[in-house]
């Protein structure tokens, strides 16, 4: 059993560490409710001709995912914006860089 998601997004050579990570989550998801392990995913790019691609995952994408989910919590228990990165370079997967405080 694998994720499989689709993306209204060109494939560009490159799978986003957002696309990477919310695959790491499916899978997370599938374990926690079918007892399943799950060592990859699949994204399909729409606007690319509905291209397949394959992730891998290993311990520590599911350690870095978990970490994300505990970073998201405190975000939302403490009621504060994360500062923005100083590091535009570390922006360029992330959907809200164009609106971004």
């Amino acid at each position: 059993m694998s994720p499989l998601d689709y993306k209204f997004a060109e494939y560009k050579d490159t799978t986003y560490r957002t696309h990477k990570y919310q695959s790491v989550l499916y899978a997370l998801l599938i374990k926690d409710n079918y007892g399943q392990d799950v060592r990859k995913g699949y994204v399909c790019y729409i606007r690319s001709r509905h291209k397949v691609k394959e992730i891998p995952f290993d311990q520590k994408d599911f350690d870095e995912a978990l970490r994300i989910v505990d970073e998201i919590l405190a975000i939302i228990q403490k009621g504060f914006y994360p500062k923005k990165t100083k590091s535009s370079i570390r922006c360029i997967d992330c959907c809200y860089r164009n609106i971004c405080v």
